[in-house]
C-alpha cells in the first residue's frame, strides 16, 4: 500500500463470543508495538494510521487463553511516496559539449527510464550515460540530439514524469584553433558545468576540459575584440 494511507490488519476470533476470554496481542518483527499510530480494536483488528515505509514488516497476532495459544502472521509492505525531487530544466548547449538532465526520484524500488520525442533513449556507455541517481548525460551533443526529453519514474502501478527541452547551438568558429591533442574528458568531468562555473582557470579542472576551456577563452577574446 501507499505511504499516508491507513492499514487495517484483521485477527478474527471464532466464535466471536469467545473474545471475552481471549487475550490478543500484536507484535511487529517480534517487537511490541508502542507507536501511538497503532490502535487495536475490540475485535482484535489492528489499525495503523498514516503508514510510512518504516511500517513495512511481519506483523503477528497472538491470541491466547489459559489453555490455548494461536498465532497469525501478516506481511505489510508500504511504498514510499513516489516523487521527482530534482527535475530536468530546458537547456541550450553548444554542439560538441555535454548536456546534463537531472532526474532525482524519491521512493522505493523505483525504475527510471528516459525518452526523446516519445522514443526510448538507450544509454551506450559513451555518448549517452545514465548516472546512478537517474540523471541523463549526453556527451558530444549533435544537432540531432535536440528534442523533448522525458524522465519516467515508475514503481508498480504508480508513475511520475518530468519533461525538458534540449536545444543545440552550432558555433561555426568553435574549435577552429583547438589543437587536436586538446580534448575533453567527459568521463572525468562535466565540462559544460566547469565552463559555466568559471573553473577553467583552475589547472586541475581545465586539464579534464582542455577543448571546452580553450573554446571558451577564444570566444571571450572574440567578444572583447568586437567590443
Amino acid at each position: 500500500m501507499r505511504a499516508g494511507q491507513t492499514a487495517t490488519l484483521s485477527c478474527t476470533i471464532v466464535p466471536s463470543s469467545a473474545l471475552q476470554s481471549v487475550n490478543i496481542q500484536w507484535t511487529k518483527d517480534g517487537h511490541t508495538l508502542s507507536d501511538s499510530r497503532y490502535s487495536q480494536q475490540p475485535d482484535g483488528t489492528l489499525t495503523i494510521g498514516s503508514v510510512k515505509s518504516s511500517d513495512s514488516g511481519m506483523y503477528t497476532c497472538t491470541a491466547s487463553t489459559q489453555q490455548q495459544l494461536e498465532q497469525k502472521q501478516l506481511q505489510l509492505r508500504v511504498q514510499a511516496d513516489l516523487k521527482i525531487t530534482t527535475a530536468p530544466n530546458n537547456i541550450q548547449v553548444s554542439e560538441g559539449s555535454t548536456a546534463l538532465l537531472p532526474c532525482v526520484v524519491s521512493g522505493d524500488n523505483v525504475n527510471i527510464g528516459w525518452s526523446r520525442n516519445g522514443i526510448p533513449v538507450r544509454p551506450d556507455g559513451r555518448t549517452i550515460l545514465m548516472s546512478s541517481d537517474g540523471s541523463l548525460i549526453l556527451n558530444n551533443v549533435k544537432p540531432s540530439d535536440e528534442g523533448t526529453y522525458t524522465c519516467n519514474a515508475y514503481t508498480g502501478i504508480y508513475s511520475v514524469s518530468a519533461t525538458a527541452e534540449v536545444r543545440v547551438s552550432k558555433d561555426t568558429q568553435q574549435g577552429d584553433d583547438v589543437p587536436p591533442e586538446c580534448m575533453d574528458q567527459p568521463e572525468l568531468a562535466n565540462c559544460e558545468l566547469i565552463v559555466y562555473a568559471r573553473l577553467c582557470s583552475n589547472s586541475y579542472y581545465s586539464s579534464f576540459c582542455c577543448a571546452s576551456c580553450t573554446r571558451h577563452s577564444q570566444n571571450n577574446g572574440r567578444l572583447g575584440r568586437r567590443g
